[in-house]
C-alpha cells in the first residue's frame, strides 16, 4: 500500500478525555455507494462534543474503540461504486448522516428518518454515518456513504455552510410537521444550531414574530447572532415566563429549565414542538395535567427527512448562513476546535481535513 491510498483521521482510541490523529486505508465505495473527499466537517455538541471529553453517556462505546466519528459534513464526490448512476465525481454535495433502507412502512410513507430496519449503535438507535460503530464517520480525509444519502449544494454556498444544511433540515422539519401558520407567534429556547435552524425556518415561513431564549451564557455569544438571524427579540431562560404568550414554542435546548419555560409560556390551544434531547437523561418530568387542561399539543421531532432537504436546499441560497458556521480549523488543530465548541465560540465548529 502506497502514501497515496492512506488517509489522515481523528479517531477516539482511548476511553479517556481527547482524541488522536492516526492513517488509516483510504475507503473504497461499495456498490450503491460513493467516496467523498471530506472538505468540512462539523462538532456536534451533542455528540462528538461529549464523544471527545468522554462524558458518561458515552461510556457504551468503550468496547467499540477506536471509532471515527464525524457525521455533520460537506465535500465532492471523488469516486463511485459499481451501480451508482446519479453521480460520476467532482459534484458537491452535502450529506444526509442518518442510512435509511428505503423498503419499510416508514421510509415508503417519506419518514426515512424514522426507518425501522436500518437500526444501529447510535443513541437514537439507528444506523448513522459517524455515530453508529459500524458506519465510519467523516472526521477524515475520506469517506464513503451511499449514494442516495447525496444532496447536491446550491451554488453560491460554501462547504461550511453546507455542514449546515443538515440542520437546518431539522430546524424545517419542526415546522413542517407542527400547526405553525404564518403569522404566529414563535419562542425557541436553545440558540445553537437546532434552535438557530428552527429560527430561521420560522422566519422564513412567515412568523409574525420569534423571541430567541438562551441561557445566561449566550447573551454576548448566541443571542446576538440570533438577533442578526431574525429573532424580534431575544431574551434568558431566568427571566421566567414571557410577557405574551406564543402560539408554538420550540425547545431545542434540551434543558427542564427550558421545558418549564415552554409549558408557561404557550397560549391555550397552542403547540409545543421538541427538538432538544436531554442528554444522560432517561426521564423528564412534564406537567401533563397543565398541558391537557390548555389543549396544549405536543410534537416531537427527529431528524430530517428528504422533503426536509428539498425544502432546506431551496431557501439556503436566500439565507446568509455566514453568521452560524465557523470559527474553522484545520483537522490538525482538533483541539482549539473542540475547546472553541466548549467555549461556545461561534454557532456550529467546523474542522477541515
Amino acid at each position: 500500500m502506497t502514501a497515496e491510498d492512506r488517509m489522515t483521521v481523528l479517531e477516539k482510541r482511548d476511553p479517556r478525555p481527547g482524541m488522536t490523529l492516526a492513517e488509516r486505508p483510504v475507503p473504497t465505495p461499495g456498490a450503491g455507494e460513493v467516496r467523498i473527499a471530506v472538505e468540512s466537517v462539523g462538532i456536534d455538541g451533542g455528540v462528538e462534543a461529549p464523544f471527545y471529553r468522554w462524558a458518561e453517556s458515552f461510556h457504551r462505546y468503550e468496547p467499540h474503540l477506536p471509532q471515527v466519528f464525524g457525521h455533520e459534513f460537506a465535500g465532492v464526490v471523488d469516486a463511485v461504486g459499481p451501480g451508482v448512476e446519479d453521480w460520476t465525481g467532482g459534484e458537491r454535495v452535502a450529506v444526509e448522516p442518518r442510512i435509511s433502507c428505503g423498503r419499510c412502512r416508514n421510509c415508503r410513507e417519506g419518514r426515512e428518518n424514522l426507518c425501522t430496519t436500518e437500526t444501529g449503535f447510535s443513541p437514537h438507535g439507528r444506523k448513522s454515518i459517524g455515530i453508529d460503530t459500524e458506519v465510519q464517520g467523516a472526521l477524515a480525509e475520506y469517506v464513503t456513504v451511499p449514494a442516495r444519502n447525496l444532496y447536491r449544494l446550491p451554488e453560491g454556498l460554501s462547504f461550511d455552510e453546507g455542514v449546515f444544511l443538515e440542520l437546518l433540515a431539522i430546524g424545517v422539519h419542526g415546522l413542517d410537521v407542527s400547526a405553525f401558520a404564518a403569522g404566529d407567534r414563535v419562542a425557541i429556547t436553545g440558540p445553537g444550531s437546532a434552535g438557530l435552524s428552527a429560527l430561521i425556518a420560522a422566519v422564513e415561513a412567515g412568523a409574525s414574530e420569534v423571541v430567541m431564549i438562551g441561557a445566561a451564557a449566550d447573551e454576548g455569544t448566541r443571542l446576538p447572532i440570533a438577533r442578526e438571524m431574525g429573532a424580534a427579540a431575544t431574551r434568558t431562560v431566568g427571566e421566567g415566563p414571557l410577557d405574551e404568550p406564543v402560539d408554538v414554542f420550540v425547545e431545542a435546548s434540551g434543558h427542564e429549565s427550558a421545558l418549564r419555560l415552554a409549558e408557561s409560556s404557550l397560549r391555550p390551544g397552542g403547540e409545543l414542538v421538541q427538538i432538544g434531547v436531554y442528554h444522560g437523561a432517561d426521564r423528564v418530568p412534564v406537567d401533563l395535567n397543565g398541558l391537557v387542561n390548555e389543549e396544549i399539543a405536543v410534537r416531537t421531532v427527529n431528524a430530517r427527512r428528504a422533503t426536509d432537504w428539498h425544502r432546506t436546499l431551496s431557501i439556503a441560497p436566500s439565507v446568509d448562513l455566514a453568521p452560524v458556521v465557523g470559527p474553522a480549523f484545520d483537522l490538525t488543530d482538533y483541539e482549539a476546535a473542540f475547546e472553541a465548541e466548549a467555549d461556545r465560540a461561534g454557532v456550529k465548529v467546523v474542522l477541515h481535513p
